[in-house]
C-alpha cells in the first residue's frame, strides 16, 4: 500500500470518529402522550440535523494564521438535549415544544495547518440554545 499524505490520514480519522458518534437521543416518559412521543421522535430528527452540521462544520474547518502559528473555529451542537410539550388551548395548534440544547465553540491552535487540524477542539465558549416548535396540522413546525 503507498504512503498517504497526513492531512488525509487525519480527515479521514476524523470521518470515522464522528461517524461513530451519535447524535441526542431523546426520550419521553413511559407514560407520556401521544404529542410527546411524537414530539421525541421530531427532536431526534433535529438533532441528528445538528449533529451532521456540527460534523460538516469541523472538517470544513478554516485555518488562519495568527500569532506566529494558527488557528481554527468551529461551532457543534448538543448531544445532550431536554425537551417539553405544554397543550396550548388552541384548536389549531394545540401544542408547543421545547427544546434546550447547547451550541458549542471550538478553538483549535498550531505551529502549522496541519497541527491545527489535528489538534484536539478546546471549549470557548458554551451557549444554551431553546428552540419553540408549534404542532400545526398534524406535524410539528418550526
Amino acid at each position: 500500500m503507498r504512503n498517504q499524505h497526513p492531512v488525509y490520514l487525519v480527515l479521514l480519522s476524523v470521518v470515522l470518529a464522528l461517524t461513530l458518534s451519535g447524535p441526542c437521543t431523546a426520550v419521553a416518559d413511559p407514560g407520556s402522550s401521544a404529542a410527546q412521543k411524537s414530539f421525541e421522535q421530531f427532536v431526534n430528527v433535529w438533532m441528528s440535523r445538528l449533529d451532521r452540521i456540527g460534523k460538516m462544520n469541523i472538517l470544513g474547518i478554516d485555518v488562519m494564521p495568527r500569532d506566529q502559528g494558527f488557528v481554527g473555529r468551529y461551532v457543534c451542537y448538543g448531544p445532550e438535549c431536554k425537551f417539553s410539550v405544554k397543550e396550548t388551548g388552541s384548536p389549531e395548534t394545540p401544542f408547543v415544544g421545547v427544546l434546550h440544547y447547547s451550541e458549542k465553540h471550538f478553538l483549535k491552535k498550531g505551529e502549522t495547518r496541519q497541527k491545527t487540524i489535528q489538534s484536539p477542539g478546546m471549549l470557548t465558549k458554551k451557549i444554551r440554545v431553546t428552540e419553540i416548535f408549534r404542532f400545526t396540522h398534524g406535524k410539528w413546525v418550526y
